[in-house]
């Protein structure tokens, strides 16, 4: 279009500027088969822009995601109870332990104690809760299955009140280690699984997948575990070094709904340093808290740590940045001659223009979505850890704050380029 506006009517002068522009046009692709580190340069410059914005990208997509479901898991956990009693020590850890099954139980208290909170007229619920033994590597809790109320059991049924020897397993178990309804199970005293129970327990349920630390868990009635520590008991000793407590009788805590938030604070304080005396006069202090106010106490603490997280995160987003706007400057600069012999054959500087848009924009695309992708597999390594604080990462779990910050990682990939292809308009000297 350009060389017909300007050769209009001079046929022979536009044939001889079209056939030098050909043989330069091969001259310069001659030098580029004669010098092919060019290539390997260009290739190498693309890679480093692919990196940097899969590296912004993915960090801002990770910490959010990952932070988000970490304060999610942990506060919706602490929801169902008013209080929680257990045996005297760290409170955070006795109720990391009862409502995400994080920690050793701090110790046991007599089951009177339940039965004593059964009878009183402020009191909705109580589930006694005790945790012994393994299965595999995952923890075993015995409680009543009020304790699972809020839980669905995607295969079987619920384990009762009445039967023993009954197990209801977390989807993960069932998954990882191969179950089903009507297999047998044998727990163990020991983490190594060496110290292992003679009688089993049935599987009758297993839950459906919630995508929390009920997934990780093997639960079953609370007299099935003072059985069979009675039944070990009486055929030899526990492994050498194992710590490990006699729960025939006792809990490890007691979980508490009260018919209104006021009686809830009369009960802890009523409970909180509370000395029982059994009838075998066993001492035992007793420590009661509401769990949100340690759930709230550990996110304070927690947010500390997630905004200097996300501070970091921002330092490298920035950096990343400015290395993307950088490297994709330089990339434009020396493409600057290609575009000049683009424009020496009559190829516009719009069409131009677009087509390194074009070539970017797929580059950063691809780039976003790679960026995705190593986030889902850094979640899925991060998982065991994650699962040390009582919360399951759900790999599916997306919010609209990811798409927002893939998004605007995109756009900042794509903006020098613009800007570039912009200013090299304005200072063309071949008029469209």
């Amino acid at each position: 279009e350009i060389i017909d506006k300007y050769y209009e009517g001079q046929e022979e002068l536009k044939q001889l500027l079209l056939m030098h522009s050909r043989q330069v046009a091969d001259k310069a692709m001659e030098v580029l088969d004669l010098h092919p580190e060019i290539e390997a340069d260009r290739t190498f410059v693309y890679v480093l822009i692919v990196l940097s914005i899969v590296i912004s990208a993915g960090i801002g997509v990770l910490a959010f995601n990952v932070a988000t479901q970490v304060d999610e898991g942990i506060t919706s956990g602490a929801q169902y109870y008013s209080a929680i009693v257990g045996p005297a020590g760290s409170n955070t850890q006795l109720a990391m332990n009862t409502m995400y099954f994080t920690d050793s139980p701090v110790g046991t208290i007599p089951y009177s104690v339940v039965s004593s909170l059964q009878q009183d007229q402020r009191v909705d619920s109580v589930i006694p809760f005790a945790m012994a033994d393994n299965y595999n590597g995952y923890n075993v809790v015995g409680t009543t299955p009020a304790y699972l109320k809020n839980k669905s059991v995607a295969k079987g049924e619920m384990f009762t009140s009445t039967e023993t020897m009954q197990a209801v397993v977390g989807s993960n178990i069932a998954k990882y280690c191969d179950l089903e309804v009507g297999d047998l199970i044998y727990t163990s005293h020991s983490a190594s699984g060496t110290d292992t129970h003679t009688q089993g327990l049935t599987v009758v349920g297993i839950l459906e997948e919630s995508h929390s630390s009920f997934d990780n868990v093997v639960f079953t009635q609370i007299k099935t575990l003072w059985d069979m520590h009675d039944h070990g008991e009486e055929h030899g000793e526990h492994e050498e070094g194992e710590e490990h407590q006699h729960t025939h009788g006792t809990v490890c805590a007691i979980l508490i709904n009260t018919k209104n938030p006021g009686y809830a604070m009369q009960l802890v304080q009523e409970y909180d340093g509370k000395i029982i005396t059994t009838e075998d006069d066993d001492n035992y202090t007793l420590q009661a808290i509401e769990p949100m106010s340690i759930v709230r106490d550990v996110l304070n603490d927690a947010d500390d740590t997630k905004y200097i997280v996300f501070v970091l995160c921002a330092v490298i987003l920035i950096m990343n940045i400015m290395i993307i706007s950088i490297i994709t400057l330089l990339n434009m600069y020396h493409s600057a001659k290609e575009i000049s012999l683009m424009r020496l054959i009559g190829i516009s500087m719009k069409k131009i223009n677009l087509l390194y848009i074009i070539q970017n924009s797929i580059m950063g695309l691809v780039s976003v979505l790679l960026a995705f992708g190593v986030s889902r597999i850094c979640m899925s390594l991060m998982n065991g850890y994650v699962e040390s604080m009582g919360v399951v990462l759900n790999m599916s779990k997306v919010y609209p704050m990811e798409f927002i910050i893939l998004l605007a990682v995109f756009i900042i990939s794509v903006l020098p380029t613009v800007i570039w292809t912009f200013c090299m308009s304005r200072k063309d000297s071949i008029a469209d």
